[in-house]
Formats: C-alpha cells, structure tokens, sequence
C-alpha cells in the first residue's frame, strides 16, 4: 500500500490531487486543516489530505506514467518491487508508507503518556497547592480591604480606631483559620469581622489563636467592646423626650411601641402619650388603640404634618410621647419623602430604625441607606427569637456607626422587650456563657 499526502488551498484541489495520483481508487485516511512556516494564525490554512491505494501501479496508471513490459509481452508479470525500499529512495516528500507512519507512532506515543500524567499531577496535589495559594492571597486582600479606611471617609462616630494590618504570609493567615470559621458560624461579617480579626491579631498568641475556649472568651469581650448603644430610656426632667419608630412593613413597629410605653410605666413614668400616623392600617390603629387603654395613655391618630405639630404642642406636659408610623417599603421613594416630612430634621424627633433580624444583611444595610434620608437616632432589632445566628446586630452596627437601643425576643408585652447593653448583646451574638 502506497499512502501520500496532498496539500492545496482548498479541499477540492486536495481531492483532484489525489484522484490524479493515485486515482479513483484512493482510499482517503484522514483531513485536516494546517498552518506551515511557523506563521501560526498570520498564514493562510491549507487542506492536507492523507490518501492511500492498494496497488502502487494503479498510482502510475492514473498519473499516466508508462509502464514497463517484460520481453514476454504485454501480460508479462511485473518483478516484485520493495515498497519500504522504493519509498526511501524514490518516493517524494509527502509520501508514506505504513512502516513510516509506525515509526512515528512509536515516537509519538511515549509522548502522550507523558502529557496524560502531567495532566493528572495538575488536576490533583498540583492543582490543589495552587489553589491553596490563591485562597490564601484571596483572604490577605480581603482582610486588607475590609479594614482600610481612608482617613477623608472615615466616621467621627467610629467607636475605635483600627490600624491598617501589616501584610500577613500563608502561615499567618492559617493561623486565623479558627477565628474565621467562628465568625462564619455566628453570622458575623465584612467591618465587623474584619475589627474583631485584627483585635485577635494584636491580642492573642499562635496558641491562644488555636484554642476554641480562648477564641470564645476572646469574642464575648470584643464583641462587647465593638457595640455601641444609648443606654436606658430615662426621662430628664425639663426636657421632653419625643420617639418616633420608622421602618419597613411587618417588623414589630406597633408592638414595640405598646413594650416601651408599659416598660415605662412600670418603671413610674406616668406621663406618656401615644400618637400614631400609620393610617393605612385600621388594625394597627385599633391596636394601639387598645394598649392605650389597658395602660390609661392617650392615643391620638395623625394625619397630616400639622396635625402631628398641634398633637406635640397639646401634649407638652408629657414627658415621653412614641409616635408609630405605617410601614414604609424601602425602595418607595415617595412613601419615604412623605414620612419626612413628618419627622424631618426640624421636628427634633429621635427616630428609630426598626429592623427585623431576620433580614439578611444586604437588604439591611439598602434599608439604612435609604431610610437615612431621616435623622436616625439608634436602631431596634426585632424577632431575635426567630434567628439561629444574630451576628448580624453587630454588622450592621458597626457597618452603619449606629448605636443600639432596644431589642425584642417575643410577642409578649412588656416582657420580650431588652433595653440594649453591651454583655448582653455579646452574649446574644456569641452564645458565650
């Protein structure tokens, strides 16, 4: 068997090629398109085609190449020629024989086996130790770009001032692997996280790093470090004191409100009045409604901004008045601007941001920015009852320099009400005992 390879711009010439050397007959063995010269993509492709046939004097026949006769005539037998020895020595270029193409083959397969075990050495420990590496520098650059402040944007209100960490190598870095996997489990995230691991850092050797019952320890005391709060709800006297609850539908606005008001008449303050402008739910004015009169407060309804004017100036004698509000959603921009116009800067209202814990901690921190348009005094965490993980109080804390004032655990009135304190919420957040 004769096996030739022809090359031509196009396939079509490739296959008139082969049809004139070698014939009808030619049995094609393989296509392809190549790029010679070491040109790579710059050169034009070609068709290469590798074609066989049987009988080598077919070729001959077809390229119309005479051939011999014996002195016998015509139909004298044709001597028996070496093919491997023809090829070398009178074949062109591009032909090849089968003992050509073996020879190449015993090259060529050494070759793939080698490729197959480097494959297989990438895509096991090789693979894994880079991967090993870029999650490690992956982590330093978070950690770098969680605690860095620049000095133009950071808060005045900021609780503590944490330095910019030095950059840590791989060793270090396992050596927070501990940390970082408690503040995962307990929910706790992005500034917070990142001032709690630099605390860790400055305060704890390798092997306190490395004991869960220190890194308990540790946490309880830093996280109560980190939380800022308002402290109790106290009257001063000559001063009245006038708080509204603003947030998104469905947190516990209306309950919270009835948990303060009789939280402070069992405390002895007699003087409170409740005021509500949530018209869009009859329910929750009836329900305040009702707690007014279990407690013997005045309830009034709202429904204008002057209105809320007059019902301040009528209640003036009051040492505390709570003011409801209806739900507002976050992203209903013209909701928000008429609650402002409610309890905008110049009503001297402090304003609390009811939020439910629950929520996750993107939606918190949207709910924040755009309930900001309002001067917001402190923030209240609700449905403490329904979370596994609380960390997000101090996320959202910490991320929004807010302090905390209440937080609800239940629907009963006025027991499930906490006024916020530090130990407190550090043992909420961290389970710590």
């Amino acid at each position: 068997m004769l096996v030739r390879v022809f090359e031509a711009d196009t396939m079509t010439a490739a296959l008139k090629k082969v049809k004139e050397a070698l014939g009808p007959d030619a049995l094609i063995l393989s296509t392809r398109t190549v790029r010679k010269n070491g040109l790579g993509m710059f050169r034009k492709p070609i068709c290469e085609i590798t074609a066989a046939i049987d009988d080598p004097a077919e070729a001959g026949r077809a390229a119309g190449t005479p051939q011999p006769e014996s002195p016998g005539g015509p139909q004298a037998a044709v001597p028996p020629v070496n093919l491997a020895t023809r090829a070398d020595a009178e074949a062109p270029e591009d032909t090849l024989t089968y003992q050509d193409l073996w020879r190449q083959r015993r090259v060529i397969d050494p070759l793939e086996e080698e490729v197959r075990e480097l494959k297989q050495q990438v895509n096991g420990n090789g693979l894994a130790a880079v991967r090993s590496e870029i999650d490690e520098l992956k982590a330093m650059l978070s950690q770098l770009a969680r605690t860095h402040v620049p000095a133009e944007t950071a808060s005045p209100a900021a609780p503590v001032d944490i330095p910019r960490p030095a950059s840590r190598s791989g060793a270090e870095v396992q050596e927070m692997a501990l940390l970082q996997g408690t503040l995962a489990r307990l929910g706790i995230s992005g500034e917070a996280a990142a001032q709690l691991e630099q605390f860790a850092w400055e305060q704890l050797s390798p092997r306190q790093l490395a004991d869960p019952q220190r890194i308990e320890e540790f946490l309880a005391g830093a996280v109560a470090q980190l939380i800022r709060v308002t402290g109790p709800l106290q009257s001063r006297p000559g001063r009245q004191r006038c708080i509204a609850l603003v947030g998104p539908t469905g947190v516990g606005k209306t309950t919270t409100i009835a948990k303060i008001a009789a939280g402070q008449r069992m405390a002895g303050l007699q003087r409170i009045a409740l005021l509500t402008i949530d018209t869009y739910r009859i329910a929750a004015v009836e329900q305040l409604k009702v707690y007014g009169e279990i407690m013997g407060l005045p309830v009034e309804v709202i429904l204008n901004p002057e209105q809320l004017q007059q019902a301040l100036l009528r209640h003036a004698d009051k040492d505390l008045i709570l003011i409801d509000t209806a739900g507002r959603s976050p992203r209903d921009e013209a909701s928000l601007a008429e609650l402002e116009l409610f309890l905008g800067p110049e009503r001297g209202t402090e304003n609390c941001l009811v939020l439910s814990a629950t929520t996750r901690d993107l939606e918190l921190r949207e709910t924040v920015r755009r309930f900001g348009r309002l001067p917001l005094h402190s923030l209240i965490f609700t449905k403490l009852d329904e979370c596994e993980q609380c960390g997000t109080l101090l996320n959202i804390a910490v991320q929004q320099r807010l302090p905390l004032s209440f937080l609800t655990n239940g629907q009963r009135v006025p027991e499930d009400l906490l006024v916020a304190e530090p130990g407190a919420i550090a043992h909420i957040i961290t389970g710590a005992q």
